[in-house]
């Protein structure tokens, strides 16, 4: 059973983006699901503080919608949610039998990361409240407060950006190329995530020598990409993989190798 939905994809340069911001478009709420979500809010605190797993609120972008273009654009449209609204409302017990446009919604950005010499980054979670022991790209959520352009608009490439260099040390000038593959929904943990491809210009053993701003990622593991290792990885790995880094990896393989690869993979991943 897949855990993740496709909503769109192909290949988007910043400029084929469309973001519509209004920050009005909440999740809908009561008092009663106020007080529910504060309550279980205190208790995933309190267990992560115990856990030794940092957790607070953060004001985060909301998806609402997604239309691919036959121009050729990508037309997102937002508003706004939370971290702590993200995590209660993820809760099954909360999100089951609801619409996704009754949940938080988060939205987060993840991106396959290719260096020059044809390898791609990995982090296996470590020290976080979901998919701890799966592998991951390189990602993290979308803030309102840090990933805005010079007008205030949303900027989704640059919170990829800013990932990459919080979490691997890559910056700006690393990068050869950047595009965004798509949008998926994570079905086991309601969210959506940008799905990006980032190549950049430097080796491997470039990167190795970047230093992280943070120390989320514990260890960077990589792959080096053939049509036929990535298959194998992705086979060999499913259900092992995030929700949200599996189909980034089933896109850029699709662009890397053809439809056809990512159709014979689908029939053997269910």
């Amino acid at each position: 059973m897949r855990e993740f939905e496709i909503l769109a994809r192909g290949l988007f340069r910043p400029d084929q983006l469309i973001v519509t911001y209004n920050p009005a478009l909440r999740m809908p709420t009561s008092p009663a699901m106020q007080q529910w979500m504060d309550t279980l809010w205190a208790q995933k605190v309190a267990a992560a503080h115990e856990g030794g797993i940092p957790l607070f609120d953060a004001p985060l972008y909301r998806f609402v919608d997604v239309e691919a273009c036959v121009d050729g654009t990508l037309h997102l449209m937002l508003g706004d949610t939370g971290y702590k609204e993200y995590v209660t409302t993820r809760a099954p017990e909360f999100a089951r039998g609801r619409l996704r446009q009754e949940l938080g919604n988060a939205l987060a950005v993840c991106s396959v990361v290719e260096t020059s010499d044809g390898s791609i980054l990995l982090d296996k979670r470590r020290g976080v409240d979901v998919y701890v022991g799966r592998y991951h790209v390189i990602g993290g959520f979308f803030e309102r407060d840090r990933d805005n352009l010079e007008n205030g608009q949303p900027d989704p490439f640059g919170a990829m950006r800013r990932e990459l260099r919080e979490e691997t040390g890559i910056q700006p000038a690393d990068i050869a190329e950047q595009y965004c593959l798509g949008l998926v929904y994570d079905l086991a943990t309601p969210h959506a995530e940008f799905c990006f491809l980032t190549r950049l210009h430097i080796s491997l053993a470039e990167v190795k020598t970047r230093v992280p701003e943070e120390n989320e990622i514990k260890q960077l593991e990589t792959l080096y990409v053939t049509g036929q290792s990535l298959r194998d990885f992705i086979k060999r790995n499913h259900g092992n993989i995030s929700a949200t880094g599996e189909p980034n990896l089933l896109m850029y393989g699709e662009l890397r190798f053809g439809e056809q690869w990512l159709l014979a993979l689908y029939d053997t991943i269910g």
